[in-house]
């Protein structure tokens, strides 16, 4: 890896990585009364050495870390250990990391739920680990300077140690650790100026990259207990259809299977072993109830999207200025149609959990990116106390929103009180897609009005789609006229564009009964495409180089226009590029931070070929560059991926791709080059697994127009007859 960082405004990068992370904006149990985060009462995690809630010091002058979030390959754990041992004093070497139980102060407020996404990981916990380390490091002191018999002024903490210089004396943060427990936590606690942190913003080596590559990371499909067996689920193909009954007889001839355990949508064939699990739920006969869906396509939806982006009620979530008299006084009006498909979240790991339950506690080993959901579902199906269930979340294969939900850890539980004894339950990859929870599919019209010097007096956007929303927090979207929150991303407040005053944003609900939720960036990845291949358009129609468009629109924004001239001075626009070769620019704001893509793209027949993608990044203050390197690179792979041939289409109301024969994702031939610019521009922290999704498809989209002439309004690509 190559890393250069600048003392400027710009900090250059290039590192190699995938970036697993997802989005939620959360609202569930009743938030309790306020408490500093990190300061408050440890519950489950209170444990030897547990100087503040989620730090623990060993006697070895080990660190233990309990982070509140889950490693999905994002490098948050990486970043929160360099956070610590940076505020603690002590060496990054000597921090453990392991994710906590769900308790008061590994809870997310409002919220009041222990849950993973919107880039919250480390732009949410940042100030509280951080605080909580500097409350650690000043009991430490406090809890020296009795040992020594010195004031606490006199001391001095570095690599672990607490030291006096005049009496050439130190102690150990384990030799003092039980002792600094007992003392009480300070509630404003002083962290380390800027100028003392000696681990931030240092491109430090992921915690997690080491066992990963020799193989020796184990993730919950890892997991074997004693006296365990094996369960594999069969499911509905029909989303949310009830289970109806089964037959056991079916399956009774195949050899290790032991029984048959009902669940609310289907049931899980329990085995001595995986194969013969699988081979069980493969073959039992079951029978679900009819639904409403049951006859829903996809052609069917796409017309229903289509004609709402143009008629009934829609909620309005930006209406600024006249953008009726913009159009009707304009000399000329740019309208466009645009399209998004479902999309599955296709994790390598598919869905799974083992438990198992002894002396009326239930233990779960599952890769959760909601703790308190995983840990409700499990209570419930077990017919437990939820105080008696531990959360142990292990490493993901992959979550980009998918492992928010619950109902693996339900699953499983039943499996547990249904067999008395431990169990492993996995989904197979047909249910883990067919099941839903899908980005949703989403249709947009766009309207751009200009006046006879081609300069945009109004913009109006209109998309339609379902709520994610709806699905998330119900009781939220209950009122008519609720804006779905994801379904405005990057055209609500985090659209920086100047459209001569007059804008206005809508979103009408379409409801359908196939299961939607969060997926990495969830509505950003649909509106980001929309807006920013149409600002192509408008910058066609009237002449005008794309990037000289989005200079216009941002000009009165200083920090956006320099993430927009940054990718262009760096990726070289307006130079000369190899024959055959074009470039295309997409600028997207989500998630606190500011993106922009430069693709150079070359078409030959109907093959496409993306050769290299410059990215541009102001996420504000930052952590560890390498993650974010690692976080654009695995977002351009991603959105390239969505963007070739992934799609979920559905017929008699069950998808009909569930597999990845059918559902294509991104091969390594297909990665493109991959530079990253991060701005450091001292701004308030961003997020950054989502933000480097969205401008990836318009960037590319925009370069085959460039090439071709040939304009990309719907995705995947394989509609137009297009491959990689």
């Amino acid at each position: 890896m190559d890393g250069m960082i600048e003392t400027s405004r710009r900090l250059f990068l290039g590192a190699t990585g995938a970036a697993l992370l997802v989005p939620v904006i959360a609202r569930a149990q009743p938030a309790p009364a306020p408490t500093p985060p990190g300061m408050g009462d440890p519950g489950p995690n209170r444990g030897p050495g547990q100087v503040v809630p989620f730090i623990r010091i060993a006697a070895d002058n080990s660190v233990t870390l309990l982070t509140p979030v889950t490693e999905m390959g994002q490098g948050t754990h990486t970043a929160h250990a360099q956070i610590i041992a940076d505020e603690l004093g002590c060496a990054f070497e000597a921090v453990r990391v392991e994710v906590g139980q769900p308790a008061l102060p590994w809870r997310r407020q409002p919220a009041n739920e222990q849950s993973s996404g919107a880039s919250f990981g480390i732009r949410f916990w940042h100030d509280p680990l951080r605080r909580s380390a500097a409350a650690a490091r000043e009991m430490l002191v406090a809890a020296a300077a009795q040992r020594l018999g010195v004031p606490m002024a006199e001391l001095a903490v570095a690599e672990g140690r607490v030291s006096h210089a005049a009496s050439n004396r130190a102690v150990t943060f384990g030799e003092v650790a039980e002792a600094a427990a007992q003392l009480p936590i300070p509630a404003q606690p002083v962290v380390k100026p800027p100028a003392e942190r000696r681990l931030t913003r240092q491109p430090l080596m992921r915690k997690d990259i080491p066992a990963k590559v020799t193989g020796a990371q184990r993730y919950a499909s890892d997991i074997k207990l004693p006296g365990m067996v094996y369960a594999v689920a069969r499911l509905s193909p029909v989303p949310r259809a009830e289970l109806d009954g089964f037959d056991r007889a079916s399956v009774a001839s195949i050899p290790g299977v032991l029984d048959v355990v009902p669940l609310r949508r289907g049931a899980a064939v329990v085995a001595t072993n995986t194969w013969a699990a699988i081979e069980g739920a493969k073959a039992l006969s079951i029978r679900f109830k009819a639904t409403p869906e049951d006859g829903l396509s996809t052609e069917a939806m796409m017309r229903t999207l289509r004609q709402r982006t143009r008629t009934g009620e829609a909620a309005r979530y930006r209406n600024e200025g006249d953008i009726n008299a913009a159009a009707a006084n304009g000399a000329r009006v740019i309208e466009a149609d645009y399209e998004a498909p479902y999309l599955a979240h296709a994790c390598m790991e598919t869905e799974n959990a083992t438990a198992r339950l002894e002396n009326g506690i239930l233990e779960l080993w599952v890769p959760t990116q909601n703790q308190d959901w995983a840990l409700q579902g499990a209570a419930r199906g077990a017919g437990v106390d939820a105080a008696h269930v531990r959360v142990h979340t292990t490493i993901a294969g992959g979550g980009f929103g998918r492992r928010f939900m619950g109902e693996v850890s339900e699953q499983v539980a039943q499996c547990v009180r249904h067999m008395g004894r431990p169990v492993k339950l996995i989904w197979l990859r047909e249910d883990d897609i067919g099941q839903g929870w899908f980005r949703p599919a989403a249709a947009a019209r766009l309207r751009a009005s200009l006046d006879a010097q081609g300069n945009p007096t109004g913009f109006n956007f209109r998309t339609a789609a379902q709520s994610i929303f709806a699905e998330l927090r119900p009781a939220l979207m209950a009122r008519p006229g609720t804006v779905d929150i994801f379904a405005a991303q990057s055209v609500a407040t985090d659209h920086r564009y100047r459209w001569g005053g007059n804008i206005r944003a809508e979103w009408a609900r379409v409801d359908f009964q196939m299961p939607v939720y969060i997926w990495r960036s969830v509505g950003s990845s649909q509106n980001g495409f929309f807006v920013e291949s149409f600002v192509d358009e408008v910058a066609h129609a009237t002449s005008k180089d794309p990037l000289e468009m989005r200079r216009q629109l941002l000009a009165h924004d200083r920090r956006a226009l320099n993430v927009v001239n940054t990718v262009a001075e760096r990726a070289g626009w307006g130079t000369s590029l190899p024959a055959g070769r074009h470039r295309g620019i997409a600028y997207v704001e989500s998630y606190g931070s500011l993106c922009a893509h430069v693709a150079e793209v070359s078409v030959t027949g109907n093959r496409v070929k993306v050769h290299r993608v410059v990215v541009a990044i102001d996420c504000g203050d930052f952590v560890n560059p390498n993650t974010i390197a690692a976080q654009m690179e695995g977002s351009v792979v991603m959105g390239l991926s969505a963007m070739m041939g992934e799609k979920v289409t559905l017929k008699d109301g069950r998808a009909e791709q569930v597999n990845f024969d059918a559902y294509p994702v991104a091969r390594l031939s297909h990665a493109p080059q991959v530079e990253t610019h991060i701005i450091a521009s001292g701004e308030a922290m961003g997020g950054v697994g989502e933000p480097g999704v969205p401008p990836l498809a318009p960037a590319v989209c925009n370069a085959i127009f460039a090439a071709t002439g040939r304009r990309i309004r719907s995705l995947p690509l394989a509609d137009h007859g297009l491959s990689f």
